[in-house]
């Protein structure tokens, strides 16, 4: 495990194996008090492992704006989406290479501010679930990104109300966009979302 502890932080990076069992763990910038940890581990060699690593949602302002800080002073890629503007901005440290305008979660189905990390990606995906009382269920979502549980960034083709917060909670790019975007970010690549 490395730690390397700067400005009140710690980047985690590990690979351990340990009696024929991978530990792995998504690299992110995490306030220890403020963080949750998950893993499953696997025999090495019998298959992928999965891991995420994910700060706890917050919309505290001043604790958003250390993250995004610390990471505008690195060289990282890190993602950053505005809710208030319906934006979504990728960085490289502190230069902003991408941005686009998205479709954020609706008031009722409200996309969680904080601090979290690309844990798994998909070109395409099915998406199911309930919404305002019915039931939705969107076969191939192109280039789906998940950082949160059930929150992904991904392309919507079904709409194009971008700039307003219409979806299910998840953060809905244009196509076009999102295929940049994911062959832009890495497993782990931070995301923020602010208010």
């Amino acid at each position: 495990m490395f730690l390397n502890f700067g400005s009140g932080f710690a980047k985690l990076s590990s690979l351990i194996q340990i009696l024929g069992f991978v530990l792995c763990a998504i690299p992110v910038w995490l306030i220890p008090s403020q963080a949750s940890y998950a893993q499953t581990a696997e025999a090495a060699g019998s298959g992928s492992s999965d891991a995420s690593l994910s700060a706890a949602s917050t919309g505290n302002s001043e604790w958003v704006a250390a993250w995004i800080n610390d990471l505008k002073q690195s060289n990282q890629r890190w993602i950053q989406v505005n809710l208030a503007e319906q934006r979504l901005t990728a960085w490289e440290g502190s230069t902003p290479v991408f941005s686009i305008a998205v479709s954020t979660g609706r008031a009722s189905d409200a996309t969680p501010a904080g601090v979290y990390a690309i844990e798994t990606k998909y070109r395409t995906a099915r998406m199911q679930g309930e919404s305002q009382g019915k039931q939705y269920d969107i076969p191939d979502v192109p280039y789906t990104m998940y950082f949160s549980g059930s929150y992904a960034i991904h392309g919507a083709y079904w709409h194009d109300s971008f700039g307003d917060p219409v979806s299910s909670g998840c953060i809905n790019v244009p196509v076009e966009g999102a295929a940049w975007l994911f062959n832009w970010a890495n497993m782990g690549t931070p995301v923020v979302v602010q208010n």
